[in-house]
């Protein structure tokens, strides 16, 4: 069991999906899974994608941040929802990080800690 504030936990997801949607490919695909250990609960979120700059790898949670792509596609949203959701998951005692796949997809972990760890 994890314990978290509820709502937070729903926005933090509510985000994770809202970004694998808006940035997904044309018939692309987004998988969730979940995974516990002893000590912390991990879900996972990867999308069909082109990918990642790697020059704007560095900047993805920074608040108020969207690369220039995101907005000649003219994609929703100001550039915060992973930036709080990282934060949100780190007051919780855990993180969101992001990952690029060998071939472009875009894998998102979300790590909790278990309930008295």
């Amino acid at each position: 069991m994890i314990s978290t504030d509820g709502v937070l936990l729903q926005q933090v997801l509510h985000n994770m999906i809202s970004n694998a949607i808006k940035y997904n490919v044309d018939n692309g695909w987004i998988p969730l899974s979940a995974k516990g250990w002893a000590r912390q609960v991990e879900i996972i979120m990867t999308n069909a994608s082109t990918g990642i700059e790697p020059f704007l790898r560095g900047r993805i949670f920074e608040r108020f941040y969207r690369a220039d792509s995101a907005h000649s596609r003219k994609i929703e949203g100001v550039g915060l929802g992973l930036g709080l959701s990282r934060e949100i998951a780190r007051a919780h005692g855990g993180d969101l990080t992001f990952s690029i796949n060998p071939d472009n997809t875009v894998c998102f972990s979300l790590m909790l800690p278990r309930e008295g760890q």
